[in-house]
């Protein structure tokens, strides 16, 4: 033997030896013949070599997506991006690299880069960890469990409040990065910390103060005073003027006390421009020596004793010139008490500086509304009230007027109807300048257009518009429709309806309705439906022969009196479209026709008895060819081909009882047996010799 053919045969019997010492190991559960090595716990459902394929592709390593086939929550991060997975490894191999598999079934299966957990590189996840983060172990913040109670890396809350007890209760949210940084927690960015969170904002010259100044170093920040500004600042007035100092100050200027209200003395008009100092003489602690009486600072001008209660007549806003305080309580004590709008007037508008001293308060002039207001009328009513306004106005407004309606009804022009909801100007113009109240023309034309035109030339001459309106309402009219009486429909029909322009006249330029030369008759108004059938031959009808102004439909018509053709029998009942069918025009309007132009039976009915062939009466054979047996008598009595007429003329003996059709063809079809044969032996009998 060869000695490579003895090598080979004893590899291969190596080979069969290892392999049925791998089926016979009883600890591995199935034969494995393949596999370099025993699978880690996680993954021991996959043990055998019938499982291969679900995690390695032929020929290859284990793909991607077979790993993801089952860890599918990682396949959600990977596809959004987030994540260790979805970042660094997206659509990376897991095994090899990361993950190692077939080292036990203790083996770990993570292999981490860079010799180990603690080693890793945590910006590979996307959050960099900086300052105090990098010094912290994986497992204080990675504390997670998976489904099977396995501690898993995923999912795991970024925001700072997972890991850290938020020492403000949630009172500032949690975007703690806002106000803190990674380096120390209890460093806060002071720069960017928006002090409108917390509960004192930060307004005027507090912006400015250093934290230190209130929070201290090293600072604090839960537990400041801050109820009242003395919890910071000292009070120079110790407690003299209270604890409310911003009815003084505000918190842009200490300095600054514009626009607060001064305890005891107001500060309007010239005390405002004083300077403080002028009056508090003795500091900030201690009451001014001068203040509580005006005569500490002013000296008295008057010549009358009028006394020290200066304020009685002066406020401190004028205290040069003419006291304002005498228009309001002073001046209920004269003779001219201010009511009204009066109060609000400036002294000087009546004790005018230009008058001499002994007219300017006593002696001025006050009787007449006219010795202080214009006359706005320019003269219109001096002759009647002598200046004296009241009449139609009070001290409360010019606007409005106490010359109402009732007051109207004494003039030339009571007001009545809708003329009492007209505003004033309507009828006296415009105010500016003035309004004109004596108004010469009282004609309705004066005031309101004729939409009439000339039509009512006479009318208009004997007594205008009242000869048809009135006041309370312009289409409430007085017209009495004597010569054309409005009878039913009419009634109640518009007026426009009749009296507005026709469509011709509007396309002429005409507006106003037409009240002359309206036609009278029907076709005036009303388009003729009937498409002129009763007015094109004779006899000649009007509408009023057929209709009535109640209603367009005929209630009670007599048909035999106006047509001649008498409805009786079978013809009551039928429907008047049964004869009267509804045409077309050649317009494309659509008419029923009522003048027909014949009367006959078979203008209507088809004939039962006509038929290709004749039948003989005797023998009841049809012989020969038969006309209409309606249309004439017979013509001879011997019975053959000759041509038969009209059968009905001979039966004397049927037709003597009744006259009616029906008697004979009942229900407007073939007559009943007994009267076919008793026809039959009447006509046999009429042509026999």
């Amino acid at each position: 033997m060869r000695p490579a053919l003895a090598v080979l045969l004893v590899g291969a019997l190596a080979l069969v030896a290892w392999l049925a010492a791998s089926v016979a190991r009883p600890e591995h559960g199935t034969a494995q013949l393949l596999s370099p090595g025993r699978l880690a716990r996680a993954h021991a459902e996959l043990e055998g070599d019938e499982n291969c394929i679900r995690c390695h592709a032929s020929g290859r390593q284990v793909p991607q997506q077979r790993c993801l086939s089952c860890h599918d929550d990682l396949g959600a991060r990977i596809r959004a991006g987030r994540g260790l997975h979805g970042t660094t490894y997206r659509g990376q191999a897991c095994a090899g690299r990361c993950h190692v598999e077939h080292r036990g079934v203790g083996a770990h299966l993570v292999r981490w880069p860079s010799g180990g957990m603690n080693a890793f590189d945590h910006a590979d996840t996307g959050w960099r960890l900086e300052g105090a983060h990098v010094r912290a172990e994986c497992r204080q913040c990675h504390r997670g469990v998976n489904a099977r109670g396995n501690r898993t890396f995923l999912d795991t809350d970024r925001r700072c409040v997972t890991c850290h007890q938020d020492i403000h209760a949630g009172r500032l949210g949690t975007a703690c990065q806002s106000c803190h940084d990674q380096t120390d927690f209890r460093h806060a960015n002071r720069r960017d910390f928006s002090h409108d969170q917390a509960r004192f904002p930060l307004r005027g010259a507090h912006r400015s103060v250093e934290c230190a100044e209130c929070h201290g170093t090293p600072p604090r920040w839960l537990g400041i005073p801050f109820t009242t500004c003395a919890s910071c600042h000292n009070d120079p007035h110790d407690g003299r003027l209270g604890a409310q100092c911003a009815s003084c100050h505000n918190e842009f200027s200490w300095a600054d006390t514009r626009g607060f209200t001064h305890p005891g003395l107001s500060l309007g008009g010239g005390h405002q421009g004083v300077a403080c100092a002028t009056c508090h003489d003795r500091g900030n602690t201690q009451a001014p020596s001068r203040g509580a009486r005006c005569v500490g600072c002013h000296h008295p001008v008057h010549e009358a004793p009028f006394g020290n209660q200066c304020e009685s007549c002066h406020r401190g806003i004028a205290w040069f010139g003419v006291p304002r305080g005498v228009g309001l309580a002073a001046h209920a004590r004269t003779v001219f008490p201010l009511v009204g709008e009066h109060p609000e007037v400036p002294c000087a508008a009546c004790h005018r500086a230009e008058l001499p001293r002994n007219e300017r308060y006593r002696g001025l002039a006050f009787e007449r509304c006219a010795d202080c207001h214009a006359d706005v009328h320019d003269g219109e009513f001096a002759s009647r009230d002598r200046g004296e306004c009241g009449a139609c106005h009070t001290p409360h407004g010019f606007h409005p007027t106490t010359f109402g309606i009732a007051e109207h009804a004494s003039t030339r022009f009571p007001l009545t109807g809708l003329h009492t909801a007209v505003a004033c100007a309507g009828c006296h113009g415009d105010a500016r300048p003035r309004y004109s109240l004596q108004v010469a023309d009282r004609a309705c034309a004066s005031c309101h257009e004729n939409p009439h035109g000339n039509q009512f030339r006479r009318e208009m001459a004997q007594g205008g518009c009242a000869h048809c309106h009135d006041a309370t309402g312009w289409t409430e009219t007085r017209v009495a429709h004597t010569t054309w009486p409005l009878t039913g429909r009419h009634a109640t029909a518009p007026c426009a309806g009749c009296h507005a322009p026709s469509a011709a006249e509007r396309a002429a330029g005409r507006t106003e309705n037409r009240y002359r030369g309206v036609p009278r008759d029907c076709a005036g108004c009303h388009d003729d439906v009937h498409a002129g059938q009763f007015r094109s031959s004779e006899p000649l009808r009007e509408c009023a022969d057929c209709h009535v102004t109640s209603a367009f439909t005929l209630p009670d018509w007599d048909h035999a009196g106006m047509t001649g053709f008498a409805l009786d029998g079978r013809h009551q009942a039928v429907a008047c479209a049964g004869c009267h069918a509804t045409e077309t025009l050649r317009n494309g309007d659509h008419s029923v026709r009522y003048r027909l132009g014949y009367r006959a039976c078979r203008d209507c009915h088809a004939d039962p008895h006509a038929a290709p062939e004749g039948r003989s009466a005797e023998s009841a054979q049809w012989t020969g060819a038969a006309q209409d047996p309606h249309a004439a008598r017979l013509a001879q009595a011997s019975l053959g081909p000759a041509a038969v007429i009209d059968p009905h003329a001979a039966l004397s003996s049927m037709h003597a009882g009744s006259t009616d059709v029906d008697a004979i063809h009942g229900a407007w079809g073939e007559p009943p047996e007994d009267a076919r044969a008793r026809l039959m032996r009447e006509l046999a009998e009429w042509v026999s010799p």
